[in-house]
């Protein structure tokens, strides 16, 4: 079990942003090094940090080219005027009936191109900021968790079948919930999924899918209701099937419920 006073998670922020002094910046380090919890925290502000330069507004289309497109598009929409007699005049042939279509090319190729160009854009813009929604809702939920004054941490620890990962459930009594983060995981098999488990006795609770991205780091958030005591174990295990009932696949992580 962890005291909140041991960790540096006040200075997690500055640091990642380069705004701490020389020996602010040693001190975390050195606690980086022998703290997963602090260290995940971390990992989360570089990714936020990552997505900064992206919520720039994106280039405006060029007023000339704009008002090119909205005259285009009007003389298209105006109805066909009344036929008028004219004098028949012999139709240009051969190079002369194509010299007009040549010129016309060029100013449709623009128009069409900046349209799908602000429309992509748009996209993007609409996509980085819904993943930047879901880093800072993560963030949220962890700096919450993290800084319970009455919170717990319980650790995990890889099997046979995962040497490498490890976690820990923090606990947040004021919200009779927990978080459970991990890392040194790999991706799991296409078709499966790795599933939290909340154990008591011969009970089996399905606590959720653990998502975990490609630098083997995952977190969920688990309900207790009846607070972390009134479970024994915690596992977590790979399954074919996320929505089983009961475990089935191989245990990747173990611990007590009660560290």
């Amino acid at each position: 079990m962890l005291d909140r006073g041991d960790h540096v998670s006040d200075l997690i922020s500055p640091y990642v942003l380069g705004a701490l002094e020389p020996d602010e910046i040693e001190t975390v380090e050195s606690h980086l090094s022998s703290c997963d919890q602090c260290r995940a925290l971390a990992d989360e502000e570089r990714d936020i940090a990552g997505l900064l330069p992206y919520l720039a507004q994106p280039l405006p289309v060029p007023l000339r080219a704009r008002r090119r497109l909205l005259n285009q598009i009007q003389e298209e929409s105006q109805p066909d005027p009344p036929p008028v007699p004219i004098r028949k005049t012999r139709r240009p042939t051969g190079l002369l009936s194509r010299l007009g279509w040549v010129a016309a090319v060029p100013a449709m190729a623009l128009a069409i191109l900046f349209f799908f160009n602000g429309v992509q854009m748009q996209e993007q813009v609409q996509q980085r900021d819904t993943a930047l929604s879901v880093l800072e809702q993560r963030q949220s939920t962890f700096t919450e968790f993290v800084s319970s004054s009455r919170g717990a941490v319980t650790n995990l620890h890889g099997t046979e079948a995962a040497p490498r990962a490890q976690g820990g459930l923090l606990l947040n009594p004021n919200r009779d919930a927990a978080l459970l983060i991990v890392t040194g995981l790999t991706t799991p098999l296409v078709g499966h999924s790795y599933v939290v488990w909340m154990i008591k006795g011969d009970q089996r609770m399905n606590a959720g899918v653990m998502p975990v991205d490609n630098r083997g780091r995952g977190q969920i958030s688990i309900p207790l209701p009846q607070g972390l005591n009134s479970f024994d174990n915690i596992i977590l295990t790979e399954e074919v099937q996320p929505r089983v009932t009961n475990p089935n696949g191989t245990i990747l992580m173990a611990a007590k419920a009660d560290g």
